[in-house]
């Protein structure tokens, strides 16, 4: 276990020191977060002249050299800690009088029960073979090779979170890492995997700490830390002061859904009743819990701070997969219209962001959208459609002139038709162009053919006479455009936007997924027929008939939740059977 330990705090001491170096050769000079972390290493133990040789050395740089870069800091005015550059010794702090090398040792060694391995207790990559015994694979250990780096990092004080987790996410999508599979059978992105377990891994080995603290000083009572938009569960004990009991009994201390469970990031501490002041008053407590749970509105929809809260961490969530799609759309050698059209929806994606936390009374948190490292995404030259209205006063479009006899005139002509082709048309019901790409289902548009597209109504054939693909959704939603129809041989389906209602761009996230969830549903039946079809059960024809009724069940599966739910993202479905 020694070994274990020192290899853990060596490794630790590599990187800081290897992050002082990289910001020395930045700047020339010994910059405050250097200096910062050259006062980490000391209080880990290390002596003024171990830390001045390993910098020497690091660096390549002679005395002369090193003079020249602690006289600057000396000089500097907020130095933390002079003695470390003008005293050269050797003196450095022993373990058994090292408080705080103790405290984070005997964190960790609490935390992973002495085996000083997986900190994080991520489950990430074990398989499950149905006995309840979880087995470890090779790319489980690297992973937990990664997050221990993480919690080290943290937990030492040395790096900030959100530079720990731009690393780690960094070093894992380069390994080729998209998501993380659990025993369970659950998966997650990578960026989400990762946060959640490094962050309640530093959370828990805190939670150590206090424990060991409390031990030592004999404390029985803790009072626990309170933040905003608690979820409810926690929002009823957080910020009172409990007994030991009470921590597991109310708070749920050691469970994954209570205190120091998965994504908690209370803390709590030793409370000595008497003699320690309460941080927060029972008075203060209700009062903010009203207030938090008064809810507010954003696009019909009213949402308390913590559904607030958590619907900005599902909007993070889709902006960080929509910069990579469009990463892998470069990288894949996409059109360049494509890739346009990505990046415009992911522009479009933050402009909502922005609305709603503005809305919501929220800060934004953009450091969790580009922890990615993948830079810019967003065009540099963008109207911000989700941003206009898409209101013309000027230019009502009535019921009666969207399916005006010029729009269905020109579906007639190609409702049959085998290939896709799409008409756009102005609000009085002129043609602006007609578009095919010769495929049965797409259409590429040009970027002047999407610049027109703001308030106007686009209708296209289905040759599958199916409903609205997501992608049809998309360019409704971030091209402005006031309908979009899709007409084949039996049925013409439209999607108007609602007077007045705000874009929301998850609409054709919403729907992706669900057409997704709804595809699940017929899937059992295709993998029984293509079974009998192998067989010779049953015959070609009967097999063709059976695949046209699944696909038809999965149609109507997907227009129906169109049906039911597009009214909440600003929009009105409509069926239209062919010939009225």
């Amino acid at each position: 276990m020694v070994d274990k330990m020192t290899a853990r705090f060596t490794a630790l001491e590599d990187r800081i020191m290897q992050d002082i170096v990289r910001r020395i050769n930045m700047t020339g000079k010994i910059t405050s977060t250097a200096d910062w972390q050259i006062n980490r290493l000391k209080i880990l133990g290390y002596s003024s002249e171990d830390i001045e040789a390993s910098l020497k050395e690091t660096l390549n740089a002679t005395y002369p050299e090193m003079f020249e870069l602690y006289d600057k800091v000396i000089n500097w005015e907020y130095v933390r800690n002079k003695d470390v550059y003008e005293q050269i010794n050797a003196e450095y702090i022993p373990y058994e009088e090292n408080e705080q090398l103790q405290q984070i040792t005997e964190g960790i060694k609490r935390q992973t029960r002495d085996e000083l391995d997986n900190i994080t207790q991520s489950l990430g990559f074990y398989l499950d073979y149905g006995d309840g015994k979880r087995i470890l694979t090779p790319l489980a250990q690297v992973y937990q090779g990664f997050l221990d780096a993480a919690c080290m990092d943290i937990v030492s004080g040395a790096f900030d979170y959100n530079s720990v987790l731009r690393r780690v996410v960094t070093q894992l999508t380069n390994s080729g890492l998209r998501q993380i599979d659990y025993a369970s059978g659950r998966a997650n992105r990578i960026d989400v995997a990762a946060r959640r377990a490094i962050m309640t891994g530093v959370s828990q080995i805190t939670g150590k700490i206090t424990d060991y603290n409390a031990e030592k000083l004999g404390a029985d009572h803790f009072e626990v830390a309170w933040h905003s938009g608690a979820r409810p569960t926690h929002a009823v004990w957080q910020g009172k002061v409990w007994t030991r009991e009470q921590l597991v009994n109310v708070c749920g201390l050691g469970s994954a859904t209570g205190l120091l469970g998965i994504n908690c990031y209370h803390e709590y501490y030793p409370f000595f009743p008497g003699i320690s002041e309460r941080n927060w008053t029972d008075e203060w407590l209700e009062e903010q819990n009203r207030k938090e749970n008064t809810p507010k509105t954003f696009n019909g929809k009213e949402y308390t701070l913590y559904e607030a809260k958590q619907r900005q961490r599902q909007m993070e969530t889709c902006m960080r997969a929509q910069r990579e799609k469009v990463e892998l759309l470069k990288t894949g050698g996409a059109d360049p219209d494509d890739v346009m059209l990505a990046r415009a929806k992911y522009q479009g994606q933050l402009n909502e962001y922005s609305r709603f936390c503005k809305k919501m009374s929220l800060t934004e948190e953009r450091e969790r959208i580009y922890y990615d490292m993948r830079g810019r995404i967003a065009p540099r030259k963008y109207i911000d459609i989700s941003a206009q209205r898409d209101i013309i006063k000027e230019k009502k479009v009535l019921e009666s002139k969207t399916h005006s006899s010029a729009i269905k005139a020109e579906e007639k002509k190609i409702y049959k038709d085998n290939v896709e082709t799409a008409v756009l048309f102005d609000s009085r019901g002129n043609v602006l162009f007609r578009e095919s790409s010769g495929a049965s289902n797409y259409v590429k548009f040009s970027k002047e053919q999407l610049s027109r597209m703001k308030g106007a109504t686009l209708t296209h054939n289905h040759p599958s006479s199916s409903t609205f693909s997501p992608a049809d959704v998309s360019i409704m939603t971030e091209q402005g455009l006031n309908v979009i129809r899709a007409t084949g041989t039996s049925k013409t389906y439209q999607l108007k936007k609602l007077n007045g209602a705000e874009v929301n761009h998850d609409f054709s996230i919403d729907y992706e997924k669900a057409m997704s969830d709804n595809k699940k549903i017929t899937d059992k039946d295709f993998r029984k027929y293509e079974k009998e079809r192998k067989q010779g059960k049953i015959s070609p024809l009967e097999y063709q008939d059976k695949i046209n009724e699944l696909n038809k069940k999965w149609n109507d599966l997907n227009s129906d939740w169109l049906k039911k739910n597009s009214k909440k993202y600003g929009y009105k479905y409509g069926v239209i059977e062919r010939g009225k």
